[in-house]
Protein backbone atom coordinates (compact mmCIF):
# COMPACT_ATOMS: atom_id res chain seq x y z
CA UNK A 1 0.00 0.00 0.00
CA UNK A 2 1.21 3.24 -1.36
CA UNK A 3 2.78 5.77 1.96
CA UNK A 4 0.16 8.37 2.57
CA UNK A 5 2.27 12.19 3.55
CA UNK A 6 0.93 15.37 3.94
CA UNK A 7 2.43 18.73 3.85
CA UNK A 8 1.74 22.07 5.74
CA UNK A 9 2.62 24.96 4.70
CA UNK A 10 0.89 28.94 4.47
CA UNK A 11 3.32 29.22 1.15
CA UNK A 12 1.78 27.55 -1.28
CA UNK A 13 4.85 28.07 -3.33
CA UNK A 14 6.45 25.65 -0.93
CA UNK A 15 4.07 23.22 -0.54
CA UNK A 16 3.79 23.17 -4.48
CA UNK A 17 7.53 22.30 -4.79
CA UNK A 18 7.46 20.18 -2.11
CA UNK A 19 4.81 18.09 -3.42
CA UNK A 20 6.36 17.83 -6.46
CA UNK A 21 9.38 16.76 -4.86
CA UNK A 22 7.84 13.67 -3.41
CA UNK A 23 5.14 12.54 -6.08
CA UNK A 24 8.27 12.71 -8.62
CA UNK A 25 8.76 9.06 -10.26
CA UNK A 26 7.49 7.86 -6.56
CA UNK A 27 4.35 6.15 -5.26
CA UNK A 28 4.04 8.20 -2.30
CA UNK A 29 0.49 9.57 -1.80
CA UNK A 30 0.81 13.18 -1.36
CA UNK A 31 -1.56 16.05 -0.17
CA UNK A 32 -1.05 19.73 1.30
CA UNK A 33 -3.38 21.97 2.80
CA UNK A 34 -2.34 25.54 4.35
CA UNK A 35 -2.43 25.41 8.10
CA UNK A 36 -2.41 23.41 10.73
CA UNK A 37 -6.11 23.30 11.40
CA UNK A 38 -6.94 21.91 8.63
CA UNK A 39 -4.16 19.54 8.50
CA UNK A 40 -5.43 18.09 12.04
CA UNK A 41 -9.00 18.25 9.89
CA UNK A 42 -7.62 16.12 7.20
CA UNK A 43 -5.44 13.96 9.43
CA UNK A 44 -8.71 13.15 12.01
CA UNK A 45 -10.34 11.60 8.61
CA UNK A 46 -7.78 10.16 7.15
CA UNK A 47 -4.70 9.09 9.08
CA UNK A 48 -1.20 9.74 7.07
CA UNK A 49 2.27 8.16 7.63
CA UNK A 50 4.35 10.98 7.65
CA UNK A 51 3.68 14.63 8.56
CA UNK A 52 5.88 17.27 6.70
CA UNK A 53 5.21 20.79 8.62
CA UNK A 54 6.35 24.21 8.98
CA UNK A 55 7.03 25.74 12.23
CA UNK A 56 6.08 29.31 11.58
CA UNK A 57 2.36 29.66 10.25
CA UNK A 58 -0.62 31.55 11.22
CA UNK A 59 -2.85 30.50 13.97
CA UNK A 60 -1.87 27.19 15.22
CA UNK A 61 1.75 26.18 14.26
CA UNK A 62 3.61 23.78 13.33
CA UNK A 63 4.78 22.29 16.91
CA UNK A 64 1.58 22.77 18.42
CA UNK A 65 0.17 20.54 15.24
CA UNK A 66 3.01 18.18 15.82
CA UNK A 67 2.19 17.51 19.73
CA UNK A 68 -1.44 16.91 18.53
CA UNK A 69 -0.72 14.51 15.69
CA UNK A 70 0.91 12.83 18.15
CA UNK A 71 -1.81 12.18 20.61
CA UNK A 72 -3.94 10.98 17.52
CA UNK A 73 -1.51 8.76 15.99
CA UNK A 74 2.31 8.14 18.14
CA UNK A 75 3.22 6.27 14.77
CA UNK A 76 3.15 9.44 12.45
CA UNK A 77 6.48 10.20 11.53
CA UNK A 78 7.23 13.59 11.46
CA UNK A 79 9.53 15.89 9.29
CA UNK A 80 9.87 19.88 10.26
CA UNK A 81 11.11 22.35 8.08
CA UNK A 82 11.55 25.54 8.97
CA UNK A 83 13.78 28.70 8.37
CA UNK A 84 14.87 29.01 11.49
CA UNK A 85 16.14 25.83 12.96
CA UNK A 86 17.06 27.70 16.58
CA UNK A 87 12.85 27.35 16.90
CA UNK A 88 13.02 23.74 17.86
CA UNK A 89 14.84 22.84 20.56
CA UNK A 90 16.84 19.96 20.91
CA UNK A 91 14.20 19.05 24.37
CA UNK A 92 11.30 20.15 22.71
CA UNK A 93 12.20 18.34 19.62
CA UNK A 94 12.99 14.95 22.14
CA UNK A 95 10.00 15.94 23.73
CA UNK A 96 7.37 15.89 20.50
CA UNK A 97 9.55 12.87 19.04
CA UNK A 98 10.46 15.18 15.79
CA UNK A 99 12.07 12.56 13.48
CA UNK A 100 13.86 14.77 11.47
CA UNK A 101 14.63 18.94 11.30
CA UNK A 102 15.03 20.28 7.88
CA UNK A 103 16.32 23.91 7.19
CA UNK A 104 14.34 25.75 4.30
CA UNK A 105 15.74 26.41 1.11
CA UNK A 106 15.75 22.24 1.18
CA UNK A 107 17.28 20.66 -2.03
CA UNK A 108 14.59 18.34 -3.30
CA UNK A 109 17.37 15.35 -3.22
CA UNK A 110 17.37 15.75 0.82
CA UNK A 111 13.88 16.03 1.04
CA UNK A 112 13.18 12.76 -0.95
CA UNK A 113 16.56 11.54 0.98
CA UNK A 114 14.77 12.23 4.41
CA UNK A 115 11.33 11.31 3.24
CA UNK A 116 12.41 7.99 2.00
CA UNK A 117 14.47 7.17 4.86
CA UNK A 118 11.66 6.91 7.13
CA UNK A 119 8.82 5.80 5.12
CA UNK A 120 10.92 3.37 2.39
CA UNK A 121 14.66 2.75 3.03
CA UNK A 122 15.09 0.17 1.03
CA UNK A 123 15.02 2.58 -2.16
CA UNK A 124 18.30 4.42 -0.29
CA UNK A 125 21.94 3.43 -1.53
CA UNK A 126 24.10 2.78 1.43
CA UNK A 127 25.83 5.53 1.71
CA UNK A 128 22.76 7.90 1.30
CA UNK A 129 21.67 5.93 4.32
CA UNK A 130 24.46 7.07 6.10
CA UNK A 131 23.78 10.71 5.87
CA UNK A 132 20.78 11.05 7.60
CA UNK A 133 20.28 9.92 11.31
CA UNK A 134 16.68 9.72 12.03
CA UNK A 135 17.12 9.15 15.61
CA UNK A 136 18.35 12.52 15.90
CA UNK A 137 17.52 15.99 15.22
CA UNK A 138 19.32 17.43 12.10
CA UNK A 139 19.27 18.51 8.78
CA UNK A 140 19.46 15.85 5.96
CA UNK A 141 23.04 15.95 4.26
CA UNK A 142 23.28 16.10 0.60
CA UNK A 143 22.98 12.33 -0.63
CA UNK A 144 23.24 10.53 -3.91
CA UNK A 145 19.82 9.48 -4.64
CA UNK A 146 19.16 7.04 -8.21
CA UNK A 147 19.23 9.06 -10.97
CA UNK A 148 15.89 9.85 -12.58
CA UNK A 149 15.10 9.54 -16.00
CA UNK A 150 13.60 13.32 -16.67
CA UNK A 151 15.44 16.00 -17.16
CA UNK A 152 16.17 18.07 -14.63
CA UNK A 153 16.05 21.65 -16.63
CA UNK A 154 13.00 20.59 -17.83
CA UNK A 155 11.00 18.78 -15.36
CA UNK A 156 8.18 20.22 -13.61
CA UNK A 157 10.07 20.37 -10.04
CA UNK A 158 12.81 22.55 -11.69
CA UNK A 159 10.02 24.79 -13.30
CA UNK A 160 8.69 25.41 -10.10
CA UNK A 161 11.66 25.54 -8.04
CA UNK A 162 12.74 28.08 -10.38
CA UNK A 163 9.76 30.06 -10.52
CA UNK A 164 9.85 30.26 -6.85
CA UNK A 165 12.93 32.34 -7.11
CA UNK A 166 11.67 34.09 -9.37
CA UNK A 167 8.88 34.72 -7.31
CA UNK A 168 11.23 36.00 -4.12
CA UNK A 169 12.69 38.49 -6.07
CA UNK A 170 10.57 39.95 -7.92
CA UNK A 171 7.79 42.62 -6.69
CA UNK A 172 4.58 41.52 -5.15
CA UNK A 173 1.81 41.39 -7.65
CA UNK A 174 -1.65 40.97 -6.94
CA UNK A 175 -2.13 38.15 -9.67
CA UNK A 176 -2.91 34.91 -8.76
CA UNK A 177 -1.07 32.09 -9.60
CA UNK A 178 -1.60 28.31 -10.66
CA UNK A 179 -2.17 25.56 -8.08
CA UNK A 180 -2.33 22.18 -7.56
CA UNK A 181 -4.43 20.83 -5.67
CA UNK A 182 -5.18 16.91 -4.17
CA UNK A 183 -2.47 15.81 -6.35
CA UNK A 184 -2.11 12.07 -6.16
CA UNK A 185 0.68 9.49 -6.23
CA UNK A 186 2.25 7.63 -9.33
CA UNK A 187 -0.29 8.44 -12.42
CA UNK A 188 -2.07 10.66 -10.57
CA UNK A 189 -2.10 14.15 -11.78
CA UNK A 190 -4.63 15.42 -9.14
CA UNK A 191 -6.86 18.31 -9.86
CA UNK A 192 -5.39 21.62 -11.36
CA UNK A 193 -6.69 25.03 -11.99
CA UNK A 194 -4.12 27.17 -14.51
CA UNK A 195 -3.61 30.75 -14.29
CA UNK A 196 -6.14 31.35 -16.54
CA UNK A 197 -8.53 29.72 -14.49
CA UNK A 198 -7.98 31.28 -11.40
CA UNK A 199 -7.84 35.08 -12.92
CA UNK A 200 -11.36 34.27 -14.31
CA UNK A 201 -12.58 32.89 -10.52
CA UNK A 202 -10.92 35.97 -9.20
CA UNK A 203 -12.78 38.31 -11.69
CA UNK A 204 -16.24 36.62 -10.75
CA UNK A 205 -15.93 37.07 -7.33
CA UNK A 206 -14.64 40.70 -7.72
CA UNK A 207 -17.30 41.38 -8.57
CA UNK A 208 -19.61 39.84 -6.21
CA UNK A 209 -17.14 41.61 -3.99
CA UNK A 210 -17.38 45.06 -4.92
CA UNK A 211 -21.22 45.15 -3.80
CA UNK A 212 -21.82 47.98 -1.41
CA UNK A 213 -22.84 45.52 1.26
CA UNK A 214 -19.88 42.89 0.79
CA UNK A 215 -17.32 43.43 2.88
CA UNK A 216 -15.09 40.33 2.26
CA UNK A 217 -15.31 37.45 0.13
CA UNK A 218 -12.63 34.19 -0.26
CA UNK A 219 -12.54 31.33 -2.17
CA UNK A 220 -11.19 28.57 -1.29
CA UNK A 221 -10.12 24.64 -1.92
CA UNK A 222 -11.53 21.87 1.19
CA UNK A 223 -8.46 21.70 2.42
CA UNK A 224 -7.83 24.84 3.72
CA UNK A 225 -6.20 26.26 0.03
CA UNK A 226 -7.08 29.87 -0.51
CA UNK A 227 -7.73 30.69 -4.25
CA UNK A 228 -8.37 34.41 -3.92
CA UNK A 229 -9.91 36.57 -1.74
CA UNK A 230 -11.25 40.56 -2.07
CA UNK A 231 -11.69 42.25 1.51
CA UNK A 232 -12.14 45.92 2.40
CA UNK A 233 -10.07 44.96 5.72
CA UNK A 234 -6.19 44.25 5.76
CA UNK A 235 -6.12 42.62 9.12
CA UNK A 236 -8.19 38.97 8.38
CA UNK A 237 -5.99 36.30 8.21
CA UNK A 238 -7.27 34.36 5.01
CA UNK A 239 -5.57 31.17 5.43
CA UNK A 240 -7.16 30.72 9.03
CA UNK A 241 -10.92 31.74 7.88
CA UNK A 242 -10.09 29.16 5.15
CA UNK A 243 -9.03 26.54 7.04
CA UNK A 244 -12.07 26.85 9.66
CA UNK A 245 -15.14 27.63 6.60
CA UNK A 246 -13.68 24.23 5.43
CA UNK A 247 -13.76 22.68 8.63
CA UNK A 248 -17.13 23.89 9.49
CA UNK A 249 -18.30 22.58 6.14
CA UNK A 250 -17.23 19.05 6.35
CA UNK A 251 -18.71 19.03 9.97
CA UNK A 252 -21.91 20.81 8.74
CA UNK A 253 -22.01 17.65 5.91
CA UNK A 254 -21.25 15.18 8.53
CA UNK A 255 -23.91 16.52 11.10
CA UNK A 256 -26.58 15.98 7.71
CA UNK A 257 -25.57 12.57 6.72
CA UNK A 258 -26.22 11.63 10.82
CA UNK A 259 -29.46 13.03 10.81
CA UNK A 260 -30.27 11.16 7.73
CA UNK A 261 -29.83 14.25 5.18
CA UNK A 262 -29.00 12.96 1.81
CA UNK A 263 -27.37 15.51 0.09
CA UNK A 264 -25.79 17.96 2.06
CA UNK A 265 -26.54 21.52 1.96
CA UNK A 266 -25.01 23.91 -0.33
CA UNK A 267 -25.85 27.65 1.56
CA UNK A 268 -25.37 28.34 4.87
CA UNK A 269 -25.90 31.96 6.26
CA UNK A 270 -25.47 32.75 10.24
CA UNK A 271 -27.04 36.40 10.96
CA UNK A 272 -24.98 38.51 13.42
CA UNK A 273 -25.72 42.02 15.01
CA UNK A 274 -22.90 43.44 12.95
CA UNK A 275 -22.09 41.54 10.10
CA UNK A 276 -23.82 38.15 8.80
CA UNK A 277 -21.99 35.25 7.45
CA UNK A 278 -22.86 33.15 4.08
CA UNK A 279 -20.80 29.61 3.01
CA UNK A 280 -21.71 28.28 -0.14
CA UNK A 281 -19.90 24.74 -0.98
CA UNK A 282 -19.61 23.33 -4.52
CA UNK A 283 -18.17 20.03 -5.31
CA UNK A 284 -14.79 20.88 -3.47
CA UNK A 285 -14.74 25.01 -3.60
CA UNK A 286 -16.06 27.19 -0.73
CA UNK A 287 -17.22 30.89 -0.93
CA UNK A 288 -17.00 32.54 1.97
CA UNK A 289 -18.49 36.25 2.06
CA UNK A 290 -18.92 38.52 5.20
CA UNK A 291 -21.92 41.25 4.70
CA UNK A 292 -23.13 44.34 6.53
CA UNK A 293 -26.20 43.79 8.82
CA UNK A 294 -28.08 46.03 6.48
CA UNK A 295 -27.49 43.90 3.52
CA UNK A 296 -30.82 41.97 2.21
CA UNK A 297 -29.60 38.25 2.89
CA UNK A 298 -32.35 37.14 -0.41
CA UNK A 299 -30.88 39.36 -2.64
CA UNK A 300 -26.98 37.70 -1.19
CA UNK A 301 -28.31 34.06 -1.76
CA UNK A 302 -29.00 34.47 -4.97
CA UNK A 303 -26.17 36.52 -6.27
CA UNK A 304 -23.98 34.06 -4.11
CA UNK A 305 -25.22 31.17 -6.33
CA UNK A 306 -24.95 32.99 -9.57
CA UNK A 307 -21.55 33.23 -8.80
CA UNK A 308 -21.17 29.87 -7.75
CA UNK A 309 -22.32 28.43 -10.74
CA UNK A 310 -20.27 30.89 -12.84
CA UNK A 311 -17.20 29.39 -10.26
CA UNK A 312 -18.15 26.11 -11.23
CA UNK A 313 -18.05 26.37 -14.95
CA UNK A 314 -14.64 28.26 -14.35
CA UNK A 315 -13.46 25.32 -12.57
CA UNK A 316 -14.72 22.63 -14.67
CA UNK A 317 -13.27 24.35 -17.39
CA UNK A 318 -16.59 24.56 -19.95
Amino acid sequence: MSKRILIVDDDVNIRRIVTLALTEDSAYIVNSVSSGEAALLYISRQPVDLLFTDIKMPGMDGLELVRRVRELDPKTAVIVFTVSPQDLTPSRAEELKVDCLLEKPVAPDQLRLAVDLLLDPSRLTASAEKSVQPAEVTRAAPATVAARPRSRETSPLSQAIAQYKKRETAPLEPAPIAVRLSPGGRGGAGRYYTEQQIEAMRAALKELAMEPGVHSALLADMSGIVLTHWSRYRDINVTVVAALAAGNSLALAEIGRNMGQRQPGRLVIQEGEDQSLLMAHMDDLLLLLALSADTSLGWARIATLRACDEILRISRGE
